[in-house]
């Protein structure tokens, strides 16, 4: 015997193919499932994106772009059209145009409003209508540039904005309520404006709306002024320096949960105009 056949042998090592075939339980055995899902990724994704596209809910149009497309202009005309009739219109035809009864006429789906031009309309809101103008049938002043001094280009955009609240297929809305002249006139209510002189016009465009045109107050809205004990216990300057300041819902002294704005809600009022509205209300507390 020889010394080789005495001596352990190493194990035979059994060569592996480069494929990987036969490698039994070694195998990955999710190796089909990963393959399998990602196929379905693949034939859903683009179901995914078409749903991301297509199904996502698209954002409201810009306020007024309906009817800007209507009128030809940009949204933001119309909106600062809003904006400045809400400064300086509505205290006396409200809010949304409705009007307030003995003040501003309605100017939402007006007739009026519908069968003037532009140019009309701007030049309306540029001079205003004195309570004597023929035209003027309500008797109550409508002051030049809104009280406020605004200028030409706002003003057009005050025009645009009347023209953005018209609804061609709405009928007009009746003005009778504010046709009062003619009452004014029988119990001399043109000798009543002449008598107050510039403070009456002021008068009528920063307070009337809750005081009344005469002053006889408004329900639910501000305080007689004609015969106020009130007016008669303060001097003029003392009333001049009330109406600047006004009187906010939280002052222990207001009684009619109302509040009254300073200077009426007209910032442009100067205090000599206050004075003459003062001397205006001197003469109706009989």
């Amino acid at each position: 015997m020889t010394t080789t056949d005495t001596l352990p042998q190493p194990p035979r090592r059994v060569p592996v193919p480069a494929n990987g075939a036969g490698q039994g339980p070694t195998a990955d055995p999710y190796r089909w499932h990963v393959i399998g899902a990602f196929a379905v990724m693949i034939a859903t994704l683009p179901l995914i994106l078409a749903f991301m596209v297509f199904g996502h809910p698209k954002p409201p149009p810009p306020p007024w772009s309906v009817q800007a497309a209507a009128l030809g202009v940009e949204p933001r005309e119309i909106a600062l059209g809003e904006t400045t009739y809400l400064a300086a219109c509505a205290l006396c035809h409200g809010r949304n145009g409705e009007g307030i009864p003995r003040l501003g006429k309605p100017l939402r789906n007006s007739a009026f409003v519908q069968g003037v031009s532009d140019g009309e309309l701007l030049d309306l809101l540029v001079n205003g209508r004195f309570p004597t103008d023929p035209a003027n049938t309500s008797g109550t002043l409508m002051p030049a540039r809104g009280a406020q001094g605004i200028d030409d280009a706002r003003l057009a955009s005050v025009v645009t904005y009347l023209r953005a609240i018209q609804d061609p297929k709405a009928p007009t809305v009746s003005v009778e309520a504010w046709n009062t002249k003619s009452l004014d006139a029988s119990n001399g209510g043109e000798a009543f404006a002449a008598a107050g002189g510039p403070g009456y016009e002021l008068f009528v465009a920063s307070c009337s709306a809750c005081h009344g045109a005469r002053g006889e107050g408004m329900e639910g809205l501000g305080k007689p002024l004609k015969g106020s004990e009130f007016v008669r216990s303060k001097s003029d300057g003392e009333l001049v320096a009330f109406t600047k300041t006004g009187r906010p819902v939280w002052d222990a002294d207001n009684t009619t949960g109302i509040d009254m704005p300073p200077k009426g809600g007209n910032p442009a009022l100067t205090d000599e105009q206050i004075a003459e509205i003062v001397a205006f209300i001197r003469t109706i507390l009989q």
